[in-house]
This record gives C-alpha cells, structure tokens and sequence, in this order.
C-alpha cells in the first residue's frame, strides 16, 4: 500500500525589522524535486525548439512588467528582508540591465562561431553552443530579486528550464519574478521555485540538474562543489569575500568616504562585493577617518517603506547576532570603535546592527580575516602603497577589490596588482552594474564566472563542429597518401613552410 509523503508545516515568513509575520507559504522536501525536474525536462525540449526571438519576447515582457510593476516588487524585496528602499530599488535596476543586456548580446554570445580548420582550403571548422537542459540554482537571502532571477534569464534565453531553490527566509521575491515571467508568456515549469530547508533540498537539487549555480558562503559551496564533482556536472560558485578598498594620497576624500558609505553599508553591508577592510596611507589618514565618522555616524538607520532612511535592518535577529560577536571580540581584544559599536541602534530591534568603524586591529580578531558580512569596516594605517597591496592581497579570499588614489592610470596600476576576480577604480560596487565584463571570484571566493558572454555560456555546453571534403574519406586520406620517403619528405617540407605563410598558421 503506498504512502503519502508528510506534510511539512508551513513557512512563516517574518519582517526582520518589524517582528511581522508577512505570509505564510507551503514549503516542499526531498520528494518533490524529482517530479518538478521531470516537469521542467519536458517543458525545455519544447522551449529549446523555439527560435530566439520567441525567448526574448517572454524576457523583454518581464524586463517591462517588473518596472510596471516597481511599487509590488519594492514592496515584496522590503517585507521579507527589512532593507531600506533604496536597496530595494538597486535589486530592481540591475535586475533589469541584466535582462536588457542579455536580450541585446545574448543572441551573439551563442552565435557559431567560425574557427580556424585543421587543414586551410580543405576543412572547416566551427564551434557552437548548446544549452545544458536543466539548469539548477541555489541562492541567498541578501538579494532576494536580484539572485532569485537575475541569473535565471540569462538560462531561460539559451533554452534551459530552471529549478531554483531561494533562501527560506526571503522566498517571496522569488515567487514574486515566477509570477511575473508566467504572466510574460513562460510556461510554469520552465521557472520552478522550491521553497523549503537548504539540508532538505539542495542535495536533491544537485542530483537533478544538468548544471548548478550557486551563490552564498564558502563553507556551503564546498559541499555544493563536492555534489556537483560526484556527478561530473559543470558548476559555479559565487562564495564569500573579505574585500579591500585602499585609499592613496592623490585621492579626493571627499569621494572616497562616499565610497566607504556606498561599499561598507549598503545592503546594511550584507553583499559579498562589499568592502570590509580598508587600507588607508598616512598622508590621507586623519583626513579620511575624520570624514568617515562624520558620515557613517550620520547614516539613517531603521525602518521605512519611504527614501527617507539609508539602511535598513539586517535578515535576521541571528544574523545581526554574529555581526555584533564580531564588533564585541574586536574590542574585548583592544580594537578601537571609531563610530557604532556592539548595541543595536537605540529604539530599534535587534536585527538592527549600528554601523561601525572600527580601528587597531590584529590577527587574534575574528573581524580580522573572517567575512563578517554586516555594516562594519576596519581600517587599517599604512606608509605605502606597497603595504597597502601586501596587506590586501593577505587573504584566502579574493572576490573584490576598491581603489582610490587620484589619477585614474595610477589607480589602475594599483587596480592590476589586487588579488580579486573585479577591482574597481574611483567606486565599490560598480562591477554589478558592469553587465559586459565577467564577474566572479578567485581563491576561496569561487569558480565561473557571471555577466558578459561567460554569464550565458556557461548555461550552455560547446560544441566543435568540423568538416572537411568527402573524397576518397577526407582529411585522413593525406596521411594514407604518404607511403613512400619522397612523399614523406614532400610533405614535411609543405609542413615547414606552413608556418611561415601569412594567415594560414
């Protein structure tokens, strides 16, 4: 006799600033990834078939419904995360700069490309892309919209379904994009979020996609890396980082507290691009740390569905707990806070964290080299910029780096020699809305890459396609030609001089 599966309890999903409980959803298990990866395998044979312009009409209608529809999807980001309104709408913007990129160059990302033939004048050769089927995506809570779908269109348009398994704790947003690609023309099973535990689900995942992406911390990717190399499935990996921002005389501090603000606090700091650590030349010290408190000691933090407030609260009451461990190991041990400190800011809950400055610290300290992913900076003094780059590259992380130091060919040099898969020059953040060049981490902080052609290649697999005259049975009839030593030697001189003409090498 067969027995149903349990029935899970439902999901409370809560407002981290307010205490609210927001919605209560259903959440799925194991059991329920099998038959939606059957549904998304049918639905893609037939989506694959149908030629671009019919892909690209369901995303461009999306890119237009999600701005129509700014205030529902602003609404929905804030609800679930507690952050401020204008993080919210930094989701939103580049939700829709990465579909209109993709629907402007995707077509030429995957377009056959002509390659060079093992033989010129008698072959050809030509490589071309096809997509992977089932595309399978993990992603955070820090960005519910953004990673909820950002990703996905990219996929959808090179002809793959997609199973994605959003945070717990922030699906709304998720469910919100699945709405509205459904009401642009998708069918439901080529976008399916599975809401439920990430023990519960992710193991499951992996096991039915044909590739996997995944966004979030180190210690996860590794076992999402290890599912996904037992399969011999391609993956990629966004993880954590402990980004540095160097500040170089020549620099205006004016600009460079502002680039302090946008890359340390916004998203209440929880952006695995933004800056935790900043290296600061003495010739611009006291000027840059007197700016900094000054404006980071001004920021309005609380809760808003207004632009009247700069940074929200953190995700959760746990969350914030951890940053502030770290705040509190820093000046048990002697750091110096500059500006915050360990309490949450006064009237406000205790997902609340106050943004913190913090200075004099050493390697004992958790904050020292560990992600702490919250607002909170440290800054540390250096006599040059050679100090400033040695103690930036001193990391098992590498995912993204800031510069500051006037001259934009000095900066760039500075730029080249940081550790990190994106740097950026004269701002923090900037690589995220920089959709024509790949972004993506080294060391510890990932593999693959997103944006720029990499971001949709890599839902796809290559494929080499070479032809050459059918004649006595191609190519290989030169070699079985040569059975004699006049014919060996006539050949290997047409081989030496090959190298020398011009365009055929």
């Amino acid at each position: 006799m067969a027995t149903s599966a349990p029935t899970l309890p439902l999901l409370d999903v809560d407002n981290p600033a307010t205490g609210e409980t927001v919605a209560t959803i259903e959440q799925v298990g194991a059991d329920a990834v099998a038959p939606a990866a059957e549904r998304a395998r049918a639905a893609q044979v037939r989506w694959a078939a149908r030629p671009w312009r019919e892909r690209a009409a369901v995303v461009r209608r999306f890119h237009d419904l999600a701005l129509d529809r700014s205030d529902l999807v602003l609404d929905t980001i804030q609800s679930e995360s507690g952050k401020s309104r204008r993080d919210a709408l930094a989701e939103l913007i580049t939700v829709a700069g990465t579909a209109r990129y993709y629907l402007a160059h995707g077509r030429h990302h995957l377009s056959d490309r002509r390659a060079r033939p093992g033989v010129p004048l008698l072959t050809r050769a030509r490589s071309a892309w096809q997509p992977h089927g089932l595309v399978g995506l993990i992603t955070p809570w820090n960005f519910p919209f953004l990673l909820g779908v950002a990703d996905a269109l990219p996929a959808l348009l090179a002809g793959n379904a997609v199973l994605t398994k959003p945070s717990e704790l922030t699906p709304l947003s998720t469910l919100l994009a699945r709405d509205l690609l459904v009401e642009a023309g998708l069918d439901p099973d080529l976008f399916q979020p599975l809401v439920g535990a990430g023990p519960e689900l992710g193991g499951p995942l992996v096991a039915a996609v044909d590739y996997v992406g995944f966004t979030g911390s180190t210690a996860t990717g590794r076992i999402v890396a290890r599912a996904a190399a037992d399969r011999l499935i391609p993956c990629s990996l966004e993880l954590g980082g402990k980004n540095p921002m160097l500040v170089m005389p020549g620099a205006r501090i004016e600009d460079a507290v502002h680039g302090l603000v946008a890359g340390g606090f916004a998203n209440s700091g929880q952006t695995c691009i933004s800056v935790e650590r900043i290296y600061v030349h003495d010739d611009v010290w006291d000027e840059f740390v007197a700016g900094a408190r000054a404006r980071v000691g001004a920021l309005r933090v609380g809760w808003s569905e207004g632009f009247d407030v700069e940074m929200g609260s953190l995700v959760s009451v746990d969350h914030a707990d951890k940053v502030r461990a770290h705040i509190a190991d820093a000046r048990e041990r002697g750091a110096e806070i500059l500006v915050g400190g360990d309490e949450p800011p006064p009237g406000l809950g205790r997902a609340f964290v106050t943004p913190t400055i913090v200075t004099g610290t050493d390697e004992t300290m958790a904050i020292h080299s560990e992600e702490t992913f919250g607002p909170v900076v440290r800054l540390e003094r250096v006599a040059s910029a050679e100090e400033a780059i040695a103690k930036a590259n001193d990391s098992d992380l590498g995912l993204n780096g800031s510069v500051w130091a006037g001259g934009r060919r000095g900066a760039r040099g500075l730029a080249r020699r940081l550790a990190v898969g994106t740097a950026n020059v004269n701002s923090t953040l900037l690589i995220y809305n920089s959709y024509d060049v790949p972004m993506g981490g080294i060391r510890r902080s990932g593999i693959g890459r997103r944006h720029a052609a990499a971001g949709i290649q890599r839902y796809c697999r290559q494929q080499s396609i070479v032809e050459s005259f059918s004649r006595g049975g191609g190519y290989e009839i030169i070699l079985r030609l040569v059975d004699t030593p006049k014919r060996t030697a006539a050949l290997l001189r047409v081989v030496r001089l090959w190298r020398r003409v011009p365009g055929m090498r």
